[in-house]
């Protein structure tokens, strides 16, 4: 006897072909942006705007370098050396000696120069010593005689020294104040450029500079 299918499964299959005839009518009466594509066909995509727009930036263009300004080279400068506290360089003329204080010890050497530049030289020692012997065109200024006042006026009027003038000061060298006595009385009242003659009269007599002899 021929089998036939059970009446559920008719149905079923009944259904199933008319909800698919379905399909295909309300597909192919569908707008095209609605409209499902079949398999193998070519469907072109929407394109999209995007909503904004990004600014497109400037090309950076790069600064011109500054050209810096030719300078012209110039040469250091020497830097001076820098003499010792209490210190100064021997002059080779005393007039021109530069000093860093109103009083300084010169050696024998630069006495001799001093008195070859024409130097004022003043003799510290007592006027009894002078007398026996002084150095050449000396004058008598004895630091421990009670004319010594008198004595300096003479010599300033005599040779009218500046303050900056150089005047050289001896006495008998060693351990001979008389001096340093005599030129401090001379710094007091504004003579910035004493010479003291570090090894004195004795040290002159050794050389044989020029010497005299007489009152003061």
């Amino acid at each position: 006897m021929p089998h036939f299918p059970r009446p559920t499964a008719l149905r079923f299959i009944v259904l199933a072909g008319m909800a698919g005839v379905m399909a295909l009518i309300s597909n192919a009466l569908s707008s095209s942006s609605r409209r499902l594509a079949w398999r193998g066909s070519v469907v072109a995509l929407p394109s999209f705007t995007p909503l904004v727009e990004r600014p497109t930036l400037p090309e950076q263009v790069p600064r011109p370098q500054a050209h810096e300004a030719s300078r012209p080279s110039v040469p250091d400068r020497p830097t001076p050396p820098i003499p010792r506290p209490g210190t100064a360089p021997s002059p080779s003329n005393p007039q021109e000696a530069v000093v860093t204080s109103p009083i300084r010890e010169i050696s024998g050497q630069e006495a001799w120069q001093a008195f070859q530049a024409g130097v004022s030289f003043l003799d510290a020692r007592r006027s009894a010593e002078f007398v026996e012997g002084h150095i050449a065109r000396a004058w008598c200024t004895p630091v421990w005689e009670s004319d010594l006042d008198d004595r300096l006026i003479s010599f300033k009027a005599a040779r009218r020294p500046g303050s900056e003038d150089s005047i050289v000061i001896y006495c008998s060298g060693g351990d001979c104040q008389d001096s340093h006595i005599l030129a401090a009385k001379l710094s007091s009242e504004g003579y910035d450029h004493l010479l003291i003659y570090r090894d004195g009269f004795p040290d002159w007599l050794a050389q044989n500079r020029p010497v005299e002899k007489g009152q003061p």
